[in-house]
């Protein structure tokens, strides 16, 4: 059997020749920032996800960082979910906040009502959810509005969830604003870049000029506060406007590889795999292991049958971050640990196909059997 990738990145021909003969025609013009591309690029997004305002920034970290600051969070606190990525804290750290930490559920990596009440405190200014691997929690919604009956601001971090809806509202239209990442592993990418969405056009012009230098018009320099150069070139609009074109073919074959994992898994006792409720983007096939699973025999004994598991979406807790360890030592988050323990993510990419994914089913319950669990 061929050996199963746990990531492919692919370029079609066709797109590859419609980029280089754009990329040629703007080395020809000689403009390079902020120009046609961009604001074609913001437009098009916008109209992908019905939101109505997108600013494109230079990377996914960037954008949570200028919603932060455009909401001027310096001061107080935010609150961001422990099973996240570290740029998820340190977007809000940079901006000026002091971070409080949420446990999560672990079977959606993201925080309930609950967990999101018991982190806030008169301090709170805005509280962070993450659609970790495209999967937008069904607490969202609750989340969102028991942020607003509070006056507090919910940001999105919808760095995996192009594409992903839920109850005809895609991720990053639930809060005040969302942001994506284009990162080269995401589902869309332009290398590096990011977009923040909004339904707040106060809150767009803000980001637009905070990630101009402070400068309300692109080539005057004239600052009217302190800003970011944080624009996003000509060259990666080029890109991603492409990427974006072929985004619903792309998510249809993620899905169709999603719905064929939960197909064959049904049953097997191999954990619970966290399959959306929703139209996902399928960034991730994410199972969570059977509790005393060693993930990294686990994975060792999949290598051996010629599968290469992505791992886990976030193997470690920022608590347990060593930049963060000694001022979050005291927090009991058994969500967070029990997620962050037991992920694992199976091989996924458009044309995976059958005969691969019965081979990655096959090769899970045999490795799994292998290993047991402590």
């Amino acid at each position: 059997m061929p050996f199963v990738p746990a990531v492919e990145i692919e370029v079609p021909d066709d797109e590859r020749r419609q980029v280089l003969a754009e990329v040629d025609r703007l080395l020809r013009a000689g403009k390079f920032s902020q120009g046609a591309n961009v604001e074609a690029f913001e437009e098009e997004f916008a109209a992908f996800t019905r939101a109505p305002h997108a600013v494109a920034v230079a990377n996914g970290t960037t954008a949570l960082e200028l919603i932060l600051c455009a909401l001027d969070v310096r001061g107080r606190e935010v609150v961001v979910p422990a099973g996240t990525n570290f740029a998820t804290y340190i977007a809000a750290e940079r901006a000026g906040a002091t971070v409080r930490l949420a446990d999560v559920d672990p079977a959606t990596m993201a925080p309930t009502v609950e967990q999101v009440r018991a982190a806030c405190t008169p301090r709170t200014a805005a509280v962070t959810v993450v659609h970790t691997g495209g999967l937008i929690s069904a607490e969202t919604e609750a989340v969102a509005a028991w942020c607003e009956r509070r006056g507090i601001a919910l940001v999105e971090d919808c760095a995996h969830a192009h594409g992903s809806e839920r109850d005809g509202r895609h991720a990053g239209t639930f809060g005040v604003a969302g942001a994506f990442s284009f990162f080269a592993t995401k589902v869309m990418t332009t290398g590096e870049g990011g977009m923040v969405i909004t339904g707040d056009p106060r809150l767009a012009e803000e980001i637009r000029l905070l990630r101009n230098l402070g400068k309300p018009e692109a080539w005057v320099s004239r600052h009217t506060r302190p800003g970011w150069n944080a624009r996003l070139p000509e060259f990666a609009a080029v890109l991603g406007r492409a990427q974006l074109a072929r985004l619903p073919r792309a998510l249809a074959a993620r899905r169709e590889v999603v719905a064929g994992y939960a197909d064959a898994l049904r049953g097997l006792p191999v954990g619970d795999f966290l399959v959306a409720d929703h139209p996902c983007s399928g960034y991730k096939a994410m199972l969570l292991l059977p509790s005393g699973t060693d993930r990294d025999a686990l994975k060792a004994a999949l290598r051996v049958r010629g599968v290469q598991a992505a791992g886990e979406v976030y193997a470690t807790p920022l608590h347990h971050q060593p930049w963060l360890t000694e001022r979050h030592r005291d927090l009991s988050l058994p969500g967070t640990e029990r997620g962050c323990a037991g992920q694992l993510c199976l091989p996924i990419y458009p044309g995976l196909g059958e005969k691969r994914l019965t081979h990655v089913v096959r090769a899970l319950s045999e490795s799994l059997a292998e290993v047991g669990t402590t």
